[in-house]
């Protein structure tokens, strides 16, 4: 009688594992319609969970629905680089078909455009740009991405050093939406630094030698750059 009942205990344990491995995992498959950007749409798939982790399915359709919340913040981030900051992610899950389907719904709103580019000295007056301001990566008219946001600190470093401040250095970034106009209007504000004067010491068999001395700081030396007025909502 023993025999018989762990027998059909092992038997009973056996039946059952197939089942509990097929309640593992939740198979699924995910689509991002709604997009005609091609760029958007290649970097929404590129950076998406719910695509790059397909094979490796979620326990439950919870954690499926965990996996899509999440989405969607680092989606929404995706669309604001490229310029749409109006941009909405909605998704649907339906656990009724073999393998469940992830519908990810994108409505990109405008592509918003740079309205305008400051620059500020650290005593808070506008400074020019050095040299041609056009080799800036962000000009007004832009779309309004974030990487050249960034891009443009290294190139204004660069532009002020080759001009004789070699010690500039960006205090503060200030990037304003408008989410009325679809504008994005940024300001960098630059501490120059002290001036670098070169003066010659010696002419030996090697040539000239120079020296460097310090001047003052440059914090009020020139005018602004373009600027527009609209209400803007502030966002970093």
């Amino acid at each position: 009688m023993g025999a018989r009942r762990f027998f059909l205990t092992v038997a009973l344990a056996t039946a059952l594992v197939p089942a509990l491995r097929a309640r593992a995992d939740l198979n699924y498959r995910a689509e991002i319609t709604g997009v005609e950007d091609s760029d958007l749409g290649d970097l929404l798939d590129k950076v998406s969970e719910l695509k790059t982790l397909e094979e490796k399915p979620p326990a439950s359709e919870e954690a499926l629905r965990r996996r899509a919340d999440r989405d969607l913040g680092r989606l929404a981030d995706v669309a604001h680089s490229l310029g749409y900051w109006s941009a909405q992610f909605f998704y649907d899950v339906d656990t009724e078909v073999e393998p469940a389907k992830v519908a990810v719904t994108v409505k990109p709103g405008p592509l918003y455009h740079v309205s305008s580019v400051d620059l500020l000295g650290a005593d808070g007056r506008p400074l020019s740009i050095p040299q041609d301001e056009n080799k800036l990566p962000l000009k007004p008219g832009d779309p309004a991405r974030t990487a050249p946001v960034v891009t443009a600190e290294g190139v204004l470093l660069a532009a002020f050093g080759e001009s004789g401040d070699p010690f500039a250095k960006i205090g503060n970034r200030r990037v304003e939406i408008d989410k009325d106009a679809h504008t994005m209007a940024v300001t960098y504000t630059l501490d120059p630094g002290p001036v670098m004067r070169f003066r010659l010491r010696s002419v030996g068999s090697k040539g000239l030698t120079p020296t460097m001395s310090r001047g003052a700081s440059v914090g009020s030396r020139a005018k602004s750059t373009m600027r527009t007025k609209s209400k803007r909502h502030a966002e970093r």
